[in-house]
């Protein structure tokens, strides 16, 4: 037998109590990158560590791998025309894209499977950019066994194996779940 329980009414003042308390959170967030030496923009800073609240990420290590990939610039490009804040591939972009879309599993918003589904995202755009980013570090993270493995993968594509023991990688992780 079913009860049908009726949900809680969200409350105005919970929700801006809720409001402040995050936007405090993403302050503190903010601060902490500056520490670690992040010259970004504060709201690219902001954005970040909101991805990185949703997915799961630890924000100590997401400011590593983005200071490590970008320095939080979105208008960064390597040399391997790697592009954005979290420096990923028009080629990869197509293929996370792709995985992202038929995996289902990390829970895209149904404007996000539009955009990837259409292929309709700019790399240089902060939200576009950072979705890709995320997802698909996010997905890695489902796969490995390890964090550095994790971010081996997503940094060297095919030559992950090579890279797992790198310097670069390790000086991104600390050996704890991402």
């Amino acid at each position: 037998m079913f009860l049908l329980m009726p949900i809680p009414f969200f409350s105005p003042v919970s929700h801006v109590r809720w409001h402040k308390e995050y936007e405090q959170l993403r302050h503190e967030a903010l601060l902490y990158a500056r520490s670690s030496g992040v010259r970004g923009d504060s709201e690219t800073i902001k954005r970040a560590y909101d991805y990185s609240v949703r997915f799961w990420m630890r924000w100590s290590v997401v400011v590593r791998w983005i200071q490590a990939e970008s320095d939080f610039i979105p208008s960064a490009t390597s040399k391997v025309n790697a592009k954005g804040l979290t420096q990923v591939m028009a080629g990869t972009a197509t293929y996370i894209g792709e995985i992202l879309l038929y995996s289902g599993s990390v829970g895209l918003t149904i404007e996000e499977e539009q955009r990837l589904s259409e292929m309709s995202y700019d790399l240089y755009e902060v939200e576009d950019n950072l979705l890709l980013g995320f997802s698909y570090l996010k997905f890695l993270t489902m796969f490995a066994e390890n964090p550095e493995e994790a971010l081996a993968r997503y940094l060297a594509g095919k030559r992950w194996v090579d890279f797992v023991n790198s310097r670069y990688v390790r000086s991104i992780s600390d050996g704890k779940p991402i």
